[in-house]
């Protein structure tokens, strides 16, 4: 058996030299040796360059911390995230602050009342590049005001704004009537602003920002709050861009199809917050009236119509022939802030035939009849005016009624008292799964549209 030996000592002799596979083996060997050291080299260089950037990081939060305690109005420090270059390396230097009762303790704005003594600071410094595993350097500090902030003869108000999404609403404008005496500034990154020293007695105080809109539906909200001396009063609103909700009232309703236009019927939004009704911004008295609103992230169910029997919520459930029947608002609808968005609101469409005396035609809501289980009325009459759309014999016409007990009336300009028919009356249902499916008229003229729908087993 021929050993390494042999076999090197024939290849010395042998002018051919070394094979190829010899060749390829040893520059592979060579070439594994050389990463480990390329990866080795730049493991190293990496970690170098780990420990000197830390450094600096750990040199601008310092920095940023001696900023802070010289700073003359701690009113005056608020959020803040800046940029550095040194290095050719990019420092993300981010500041947060939070007044607080105890340095130990969280204090937020506007809620629970309490005294300003303190106010934390905390600085955290990143760079581009950084290791995923890797932590941002941190430095924290509490600062103590040299002057007095509450003056044990008056008292302080605390301001809290806050958006949809919980977040602070920054530069709202806050006023008091009467007034304090003090400069009140708006809001800061934190949505929260201070009234200093403000004399014992009753303020309202309101907030109002362009554009925004309160959780209520109102452009600028009110609290009345009552400050005694040596004590701290809260305020909390809630505050956000508001959204436009595009309203289409009875979707898939024929052109031509006639709504309320003397007072507009109006559309109730249900949230988890309540129910409103809100004002339109545009588009009353037509198909496609328009709302601002808050932008809710849960949305809103909207119905049309603002009393008991317009709301399908108030409509029980009942079992004909085996078949269970059951009312329930839609899919809510939710808006960004500032965004737009298509609310589809149901309403009940029935075709008139036209004759009868006078062309102005009325809706007016009546007392449902005897029913097991009782079905919900208003509880004053409620009417809605269409104007002159009644036409001649012969000839129809479409008009769109919120859910509810109805009876039509006809007649000229300043009176309509001439009962349209049942004979007249003819409910006109779209397709399924368009709501409602229930719209029954009688002999006398009474129309109920009714929200339920059949319950699928």
């Amino acid at each position: 058996m021929r050993t390494w030996w042999h076999r090197l000592h024939r290849v010395t002799r042998d002018e051919r030299g070394l094979s190829l596979v010899e060749v390829l083996v040893a520059m592979l060997i060579f070439a594994m040796v050389s990463a480990g050291l390329a990866y080795s080299m730049i493991g190293t260089l990496n970690l170098t360059r780990e420990a000197r950037v830390r450094v600096v990081a750990a040199n601008l939060a310092a920095e940023e911390i001696d900023l802070a305690r010289d700073t003359a109005d701690l009113f005056a420090l608020l959020d803040e995230t800046r940029s550095v270059t040194l290095n050719g390396d990019v420092f993300r230097v981010q500041r947060s602050t939070q007044w607080v009762s105890d340095p130990a303790a969280d204090f937020s704005c506007g809620s629970g009342g309490g005294t300003l003594r303190y106010k934390r600071v905390n600085v955290t410094v990143t760079w581009g590049g950084m290791r995923a595993s890797a932590l941002p350097v941190r430095s924290d500090t509490v600062l103590n005001p040299d002057d007095h902030i509450n003056d044990p003869t008056k008292g302080t108000i605390l301001v809290s704004v806050l958006r949809a999404d919980g977040t602070g609403n920054q530069n709202v404008t806050i006023t008091a009537s009467p007034t304090t005496g003090s400069v009140i500034n708006s809001t800061d990154a934190q949505g929260c602003t201070y009234v200093l020293r403000v004399p014992p007695g009753t303020y309202d105080i309101r907030a109002q920002r362009t554009g925004h809109v309160s959780d209520a539906q109102v452009v600028a909200p009110m609290q009345t709050v009552s400050v005694t001396p040596g004590t701290t009063a809260s305020v909390g609103f809630q505050l956000d861009q508001a959204a436009t909700f595009n309203a289409t009232l009875a979707p898939g309703a024929p052109v031509g199809t006639k709504v309320p236009t003397g007072t507009p019927v109006p559309v109730s939004v249900v949230s988890t917050y309540g129910i409103a009704t809100p004002a339109s911004v545009g588009g009353g008295g037509t198909l496609a009236p328009r709302y601002s609103l808050h932008p809710f992230t849960s949305g809103y169910q909207p119905f049309a119509g603002s009393c008991l029997s317009s709301d399908p919520r108030a409509w029980p459930e009942v079992v004909e022939a085996g078949t269970t029947f059951r009312a329930d608002l839609p899919e809510p609808v939710a808006a960004a802030p500032g965004g737009t968005v298509t609310m589809p609101v149901a309403m009940g469409l029935v075709q008139i035939t036209g004759g009868g005396s006078g062309t102005y035609l009325r809706a007016e809501s009546m007392s449902p009849a005897t029913t097991e289980p009782p079905t919900p009325g208003c509880v004053s009459i409620v009417s809605y005016t269409y104007g002159n759309v009644v036409p001649a014999a012969a000839a129809t016409v479409v008009i769109a009624l919120p859910y509810g007990t109805w009876r039509l009336l006809q007649g000229n300009s300043t009176s309509q008292t001439n009962v349209v028919s049942g004979t007249r009356i003819t409910p006109l249902l779209l397709p399924a799964p368009s709501v409602p499916q229930r719209i029954t008229t009688t002999a006398a003229g009474v129309i109920t549209v009714d929200p339920r729908m059949a319950v699928t087993p």
